[in-house]
Order: C-alpha cells, then sequence, then structure tokens
C-alpha cells in the first residue's frame, strides 16, 4: 500500500469507529437514566449507563485528577501520534496493520474526545458475561480498541521474528 493509501484507509476506519462510538453513546445516554440496567440476551448482556474516571476495567480510576489527566489525556494522544507515525513511516504495513491501526486511532480517539468534553471522564454502558463471570462496564470504542491490539498481537505472531539479511543463528 502506498503511504496515501496507509493512511486514508486508516482514518476511514478510524472515523468509522469514531462515528459508530459516540452515535451508539449518545442513543443510550438519551433512552436510560444513570443506574438503570436493561438485560438481553437472559442477562448474557446488560446495558448500564455510567461515566468512568478509569481505562479499561476503572485501572487508573483512583488516580488524583492531575495524574489521570496525564496519563489518559496526554499518554493516549503520545501513543495515538506514535501509532499515527508508525502508518506514516512504514511501507511494510499491510492491510491488516492499517486496519488495526484504524481501530485503535478510532477507539482511542473517540474515548479521548469524551475525556475532552465530560471532565476526564469516558461514558461507558456495555457489560458482558454470564453469571457472576462478568467483564467490566466499556464501550464501543473499547472494542476498537481491544480489536486492534488483537490484529497487531495475530499479525506479529503469524509474521514471526525475522533476522537481518545475511545473518545466521
Amino acid at each position: 500500500m502506498t503511504t496515501k493509501q496507509r493512511v486514508t484507509t486508516a482514518l476511514l476506519g478510524a472515523l468509522a469507529w469514531i462515528l459508530i462510538d459516540q452515535a451508539t453513546k449518545a442513543v443510550f445516554k438519551q433512552i436510560l437514566t444513570p443506574g438503570e440496567v436493561v438485560s438481553f440476551l437472559s442477562g448474557s448482556l446488560l446495558v448500564l449507563p455510567t461515566y468512568n474516571h478509569g481505562a479499561f476495567l476503572s485501572l487508573g480510576a483512583g488516580m488524583s485528577d492531575a495524574t489521570r489527566n496525564i496519563v489518559f489525556v496526554y499518554g493516549v494522544l503520545a501513543i495515538l501520534v506514535g501509532l499515527f507515525g508508525w502508518l506514516l513511516r512504514s511501507s511494510r504495513l499491510g492491510r491488516t496493520e492499517v486496519i488495526a491501526i484504524a481501530c485503535i486511532l478510532g477507539g482511542g480517539l473517540s474515548n479521548l474526545f469524551d475525556r475532552c468534553v465530560y471532565d476526564g471522564r469516558v461514558f461507558d454502558f456495555l457489560n458482558v458475561g454470564i453469571g457472576q463471570l462478568r467483564t467490566g462496564v466499556f464501550n464501543v470504542a473499547d472494542i476498537g480498541i481491544m480489536l486492534g491490539v488483537a490484529l497487531i498481537l495475530l499479525w506479529g505472531a503469524r509474521r514471526g521474528p525475522k533476522l537481518p539479511s545475511g545473518s545466521a543463528i
């Protein structure tokens, strides 16, 4: 893929994740009140609106406001800029990697938008599981981030380590 193709694919993919995430958040903010829980699929999917100060599974929610702001706004922004730089500079990226980067960029930017608009918090509303075995509360952006990370890990495992040309073991 050319740089232009990589960037266009990643930006369109990221935009799709942002639009879907923000649309689902808007719908559930509109139809549900805080504390309300709606059950689907015999309780395997719960929809419960909440604002999360932390990251995945409320990680970091107990940090001071200043530390949380540094980690979850500036830290995340640095990671996203780094991913975009990787996208621009690496001509070896294939479609899978570009799609993975798009997923992470879209999810990260959408949650970053929430943090900027909602006083450092992210709107989460999904919980899945069976009985007592449940996930934390998350949103569509988190799905995009996790999908992107999984694709990158699978891509790395599939490619395996490569030695420089002319190297012997």
